[in-house]
């Protein structure tokens, strides 16, 4: 699964298993999980990570440890040895994994990380350095990413050398995504989530506007290689006239866009309009069922 190509012989994007989900037979963000995406050849992994009261880092998407698993406190406060006790409390015969024990089975392998960082607070050095030390036995296959550009910053400036990757959307989204507690917190003049006070009034044309909104948003991490966007917001923004995949490939930065999962002919779709724009990666919970539909469309034409 490594790149699917359309019937014109432009790459398709890749395929990111989203907390290391392939077949679902498996926790999310568990070592089979990993395991099991790295046996089907897939090109990307994306794990939650968090650091730890020490020299790891786990694999875990909440803050509360008792949110999915046996144990009970804070993730931040946990230990190494606290996330080893801790099994699933859907799947008891798996435990929770470590940052470490993931780079270790991935680093011979063909495969690329995406570490999605979850820590909010504003990190200290000894876990920012913590996690850079675990990283680098696999730099060119790997990319730190969050939307708390604050430790992004944090990152590239005591590690340079450990590539970074930027999701703006506390900052600017389309939409609230499903919970009551949400930034930005407006619905700017341009039809955007946005609390910016260019969005307070509208002034310019909408494409002028995203173009220049992207240029600030492009000033809080000037070091990203990546961008993580909405799918959603990608397209409202092409149909507002403003290509973000090109803007980001004038600048050398890659364009991956979550969570687009296969559901029917529609999925397809939507696939088409970001493969046309050129979106590098495409974030997901159900690759098989794309792997399925790409093959059966490519069958379909020859």
């Amino acid at each position: 699964m490594l790149r699917s190509h359309d019937t014109n012989g432009r790459g398709a994007p890749a395929l990111v298993c989203h907390t290391a989900l392939y077949s679902g037979d498996h926790p999310r963000n568990s070592l089979a999980g990993v395991a099991e995406c790295i046996e089907r050849g897939v090109s990307r992994i994306e794990i939650d990570i968090h650091s730890l009261d020490g020299a790891d880092y786990a694999i875990y998407h909440e803050r509360r440890l008792e949110a999915q698993t046996t144990a009970r406190g804070p993730i931040g406060s946990a230990s190494a040895d606290d996330v080893r006790g801790a099994r699933f409390s859907a799947h008891p015969d798996e435990r929770l994994p470590l940052l470490s024990e993931v780079i270790d089975m991935a680093r011979g392998r063909d495969v690329e990380l995406q570490l999605d960082l979850k820590d909010w607070r504003l990190m200290p050095d000894d876990r920012i350095d913590v996690l850079a030390r675990i990283a680098a036995p696999m730099l060119g296959r790997v990319v730190v990413s969050t939307g708390q550009d604050w430790n992004l910053l944090r990152l590239y400036q005591r590690h340079p050398e450990v590539p970074i990757g930027f999701d703006p959307g506390l900052y600017f989204d389309h939409a609230i995504e499903g919970t009551e507690i949400y930034l930005p917190r407006n619905m700017g003049a341009y039809g955007y989530r946005d609390d910016n006070p260019l969005a307070f009034g509208r002034t310019e044309a909408v494409g002028d506007y995203l173009r220049q909104r992207f240029e600030m948003l492009a000033l809080q991490v000037p070091a990203a290689r990546e961008y993580f966007l909405s799918y959603r917001l990608v397209l409202q923004m092409l149909d507002d006239g403003f290509d973000v995949a090109a803007w980001l490939h004038d600048r050398g930065i890659a364009a991956n866009v979550w969570t687009l999962d296969y559901r029917n002919e529609e999925s397809l779709r939507v696939l088409e309009n970001l493969r046309a724009i050129g979106i590098d990666r495409i974030t997901t919970n159900t690759a098989p069922a794309w792997e399925s539909a790409l093959a059966a469309t490519a069958r379909a034409v020859v």
